[in-house]
């Protein structure tokens, strides 16, 4: 697409060195402005989320416009992909439903509201990545369940009882993840070889792991909880270089590395033996 010129007649009439350069240093800045402009509607950026219902994906075959599919053909170099919507689902279970997929998908730049029970949900499923995302006001914001190779990556989940739910799952990579205002931040339920990483925790209870929910890590993660992690054992808090940040916990930092002289213990046998000093937040790409 060509850059529109915005040159005027005024800016055509004879002038100065001095002026010219003026008038030249306007023209070109305003041209970039346009440039910019150009760049940033035909990237999607500008663009607001349209309204729409809840979506229900029960196959490989839904993957269709009609359920919310704006491009991709569900190969693992060009996915299919859902995004750029609003979703308010105070009458529905889910605002969205995913079930039975093998094919490769993204979930991405969609703004849920309400639910009955779950803002997004996905089950027996497998190669997805969910990223970008806000989710509030329902019982359980994110829900997976019986799936494996799923990655989500800057959602943000608030005012949900329930943040993010695993349920008999494997290989879950959750990353820079937002909950707060929640009453579980993250609960796994028999959920093994997954991680949370670089995440923003503001809950009740942080962590919960339960029914054999084992060989899971936890790295880089912000824990601003009343009660930080309940854990069954058999996790790891660190990856031997850096743990996470505890909120209240204090021990010397003497070498100023950013790793606290002293273990924390998370649970009883379970030990973070490199917690973080100080925390920062994610930086997440919503635009809600």
């Amino acid at each position: 697409m060509g850059v529109m010129d915005v040159t005027s007649a005024e800016d055509k009439r004879p002038v100065s060195p001095r002026r010219k350069g003026r008038k030249l240093g306007a023209i070109i800045m305003r041209r970039v402005v346009w440039a910019a402009l150009i760049v940033l509607v035909c990237s999607g950026v500008l663009l607001s989320r349209e309204a729409r219902g809840p979506i229900r994906i029960l196959s490989d075959l839904d993957f269709t416009p009609e359920n919310g599919v704006v491009s991709g053909s569900g190969t693992p170099e060009d996915p299919f992909v859902i995004a750029g919507w609003t979703i308010d689902a105070s009458d529905a279970d889910f605002a969205v439903q995913i079930r039975g997929v093998t094919r490769p998908f993204v979930i991405q730049d969609l703004e849920i509201s309400g639910a009955r029970v779950a803002g997004i949900k996905v089950e027996t499923t497998r190669n997805g990545r969910i990223r970008d995302v806000l989710i509030k006001g329902a019982p359980t914001g994110l829900l997976i369940s019986l799936s494996r190779d799923i990655w989500v990556q800057g959602v943000k989940v608030v005012d949900c009882t329930d943040s993010v739910r695993l349920l008999f799952s494997r290989a879950i990579r959750l990353e820079s993840l937002w909950l707060e205002r929640t009453t579980v931040g993250v609960w796994f339920t028999g959920t093994v070889g997954s991680e949370l990483r670089d995440s923003y925790i503001s809950a009740d209870l942080g962590v919960l792991l339960e029914l054999g929910a084992s060989d899971n890590l936890f790295v880089g993660n912000g824990f601003f909880c009343r009660v930080p992690v309940k854990s069954g054992g058999g996790n790891a808090w660190d990856d031997g270089s850096r743990g996470n940040f505890w909120s209240g916990f204090a021990a010397p930092d003497a070498d100023g590395d950013g790793i606290l002289d002293h273990p924390f213990r998370v649970y009883f046998d379970e030990l973070d033996r490199c917690p973080l000093a100080a925390f920062a937040p994610p930086t997440l790409e919503l635009d809600p």
